[in-house]
């Protein structure tokens, strides 16, 4: 296939693709086809951005043009592609905001396929503000629809994947930032235990398993064998209040987990004064069989009621973080009670996949990279161990 280029006027060219022949149904003659094309740009960019069509047509990959804007490509994606149960709602909520809040207004009135890799680089640098963590979930949205938009035949590649400033994943930084040592975790628990049978219960349950707090806030008591000391994580929470939905677990696996005997016996004592709660207020009281639920002292509004799950998206700014300023421990978000669970066993010389098998990661990679502070230790120990035994 050969392409021709015609400039219009200073700045604007035609880029004319030379599509072969094509037979017309009602005559039978063959007919040239042809696709025109409007670039604006140099003349070198012309000849390249001609270049690249040609090569793809020649691929069989040649896209029709179309006037279609990234916004309401990434609307379409987000419908057809993020929408639970497809994804969580967790994450269909947050791609959602992202898209409408950030990308949108900033780069949505872009045709998506003018769309340049200098375009994401500027808007990259735009986000200065936010949170490294942050800005890789807008890289992960833009990666994610482009890759959709390429295999849906909308676009010849995706940029973002050719983007200079592409946010790195800042995973280890994030746990040093938000775990505890031993000796903090500890003091924390005596805070936690003192505020009454429900916190002493929940934030244990956190460090002694790791869970996600989602997945603590869909427990129900028909998880639990207090007999065996053994609680099953099959769910996570995705909405609250009086309708509550739930889904399956982030890597949609069920895994059972042996419980400390102290998270056994906190346990006992709540479901005992949960159910005297129940007893009490047997008419107002909504019984999901929730093992943590809320109480007198976690009604803010007026839908909310005894028996409903948590508010999981304020644990950490309300209880969570009066427990830390009583206790006086190093201030970290809940998910840091997670690596701090993890950190401690890895420290304490568990291996690494019975850590992974705790936490739900899908690879145990993923638990050797995200804690990776914790290996030269573990390195430390393991030659001491080995020159024990062979050298006495």
């Amino acid at each position: 296939m050969r392409g021709t280029l015609k400039q219009r006027y200073a700045g604007s060219w035609s880029l004319i693709l030379d599509l072969g022949y094509e037979v017309e149904p009602e005559t039978g003659r063959k007919k040239r086809r042809q696709k025109w094309i409007t670039f604006r740009g140099t003349r070198k960019q012309a000849e390249a951005e001609l270049t690249e069509r040609v090569r793809a047509a020649n691929r069989g990959e040649f896209v029709e043009p179309s006037r279609s804007t990234l916004g309401e490509w990434l609307t379409e994606w987000l419908t057809k592609a993020i929408t639970p149960p497809l994804k969580s709602q967790a994450t269909f909520d947050s791609y959602k905001r992202i898209v409408e809040t950030q990308i949108v207004p900033k780069l949505g009135g872009t045709r998506l396929q003018a769309l340049k890799p200098l375009d994401i680089e500027a808007y990259y640098s735009g986000l200065s503000g936010l949170s490294s963590s942050t800005v890789q979930i807008h890289h992960a949205i833009l990666h994610s629809a482009l890759k959709a938009a390429v295999h849906n035949g909308l676009v010849t590649r995706n940029v973002a994947a050719l983007v200079s400033n592409k946010p790195r994943k800042v995973a280890r930084e994030d746990v040093l930032d938000h775990v505890w040592t031993a000796d903090e975790a500890a003091r924390f628990l005596k805070t936690a235990k003192a505020a009454g049978p429900q916190p002493a219960a929940f934030y244990t349950l956190a460090l002694d398993t790791g869970a996600r707090r989602g997945e603590l806030a869909a427990l129900q008591w028909s998880d639990v064998d207090l007999s065996s000391g053994k609680l099953t994580i099959r769910r996570t929470l995705l909405k609250g209040g009086r309708t509550p939905a739930f889904g399956t677990t982030k890597t949609g696996t069920i895994r059972t987990l042996e419980l400390s005997a102290e998270s056994v016996a906190l346990l006992a004592a709540h479901k005992k004064q949960q159910a005297e709660v129940k007893l009490r207020n047997r008419r107002h009281y909504h019984d999901l069989g929730l093992v943590f639920a809320k109480e007198w002292g976690d009604l803010h509004q007026r839908a909310d009621s005894l028996g409903l799950p948590l508010q999981v998206n304020t644990i950490g700014s309300r209880e969570f973080g009066r427990l830390i300023k009583a206790s006086g421990v190093k201030r970290i978000k809940f998910h840091g009670l997670r690596h701090t669970c993890a950190t401690l066993m890895l420290s304490a010389g568990v291996p690494a996949h019975v850590v992974q098998r705790r936490l739900g990661h899908s690879k145990v990679e993923m638990t050797l990279n995200t804690y990776s502070h914790v290996l030269p230790s573990m390195q430390q120990d393991a030659a001491g161990r080995l020159a024990a035994l062979l050298h006495g």
